[in-house]
């Protein structure tokens, strides 16, 4: 089970970018998110609670997530204004490729809860695992050369080490 959590991410994350971004999660090798002369990251999370611990993050910068976010609420880029819809979006986001892992997950017996979705703001953001922790980071290009990281992060249960 363990080993099919990158293709359950892939799988969510594709799911996510057709319903709500409106166009193909295309994958490319993982690299900074920040752009050039942007320092701004955003970082949303939903944890995982129940016969799994762990983790979901996105990782974009502050452009790509004002970018995303006029997408998702049929907006012109320039009306998006205030952090306070950056961050409902972006935790939407990690909420619902959460979820589809969840779902996937627990099609395979393993039953948890999501946590609600919480937001970090700010510079050079680096998100240490636990030793025992699995985890999965992809990165999708989303347009103009920019960058979203999503990151899974379990640890697996007792008996599937």
């Amino acid at each position: 089970m363990i080993g099919d959590l990158e293709e359950m991410l892939k799988t969510a994350v594709g799911e996510v970018f057709r319903k709500m971004l409106k166009v193909e999660a295309r994958s490319v090798p993982v690299v900074s998110v920040v752009a050039a002369g942007e320092e701004t990251q955003i970082a949303s999370a939903v944890g995982f609670i129940g016969d799994l611990t762990g983790v979901t993050y996105l990782y974009a910068s502050a452009g790509l997530a004002n970018k995303m976010t006029s997408v998702v609420l049929e907006m012109d880029e320039g009306d998006v204004q205030g952090e306070e819809m950056v961050n409902d979006v972006m935790g939407e986001l990690a909420n619902m490729i959460a979820g589809s892992v969840k779902a996937s997950l627990m099609g395979r017996g393993m039953s948890c809860m999501l946590t609600t979705p919480s937001i970090v703001r700010g510079s050079s953001i680096s998100i240490e695992a636990i030793s025992s922790a699995t985890r999965r980071m992809l990165c999708f290009q989303f347009a103009d050369d920019q960058k979203l990281l999503v990151e899974l992060m379990l640890k697996p249960p007792e008996y599937d080490k």
